[in-house]
């Protein structure tokens, strides 16, 4: 089993045990704010036409190399200026899920004081003031240090993913409960 896997299927099962905590926060219970006006469950037309919309403003660019993703520059929020970039993974042409990174953009292997481990801190005192102050935090085995947060449909995952970066994803619960579903109906048909 690859890493990655392994921690798919571990927070699968953290999902099990803290969705219905999270669901029973009565007005939160359907969160769906990401950041910048994006949204779990927008539809893709509108994520693109949103992205036009802030690239006007001058907020966003589309991510270096020519890749896909989409990278917005902050500057005054953390101790050095740091890139953000992100690209949504659609289901059924909404958004299922956001996976973002950021970086400082003085990091280089000798700058230590730029490295993840030191914005994973800045990052999580970021997202407390945005998504609330109840992040936990779970010594995973292999990934190390992963704050979480799961309120009503929306998970929040954050930690590090190597020197240069942190990784956030934000999951539609609601959404990955039912790809679950389907996929084990898949591998083990009703045969009644």
């Amino acid at each position: 089993m690859s890493r990655n896997h392994l921690f798919f299927v571990f927070f699968l099962i953290i999902q099990f045990s803290l969705v219905s905590c999270g669901q029973k926060k009565g007005k939160n219970s359907e969160n769906d704010k990401l950041f910048l006006g994006f949204y779990l469950g927008m539809p893709q037309k509108d994520f693109f036409d949103h992205c036009t919309e802030l690239n006007k403003q001058q907020l966003i660019t589309q991510g270096p190399g020519g890749s896909t993703n989409v990278e917005h520059l902050i500057k005054n929020q953390f101790s050095s200026e740091v890139s953000m970039r992100f690209f949504p993974t659609f289901i059924d042409n909404k958004i299922f899920e956001m996976p973002v990174t950021y970086a400082f953009i003085s990091w280089a292997p000798w700058n230590k004081q730029f490295w993840a481990d030191q914005l994973l801190d800045e990052v999580l005192t970021e997202y407390k003031k945005t998504y609330g102050n109840d992040f936990k935090l779970l010594n995973h085995p292999t990934q190390g240090k992963v704050y979480y947060k799961i309120d009503g449909k929306r998970r929040i995952n954050l930690f590090v993913k190597d020197e240069q970066f942190v990784q956030a994803v934000f999951t539609d619960l609601k959404v990955e409960k039912r790809l679950k579903e389907e996929y084990a109906k898949k591998i083990a048909p009703d045969y009644n």
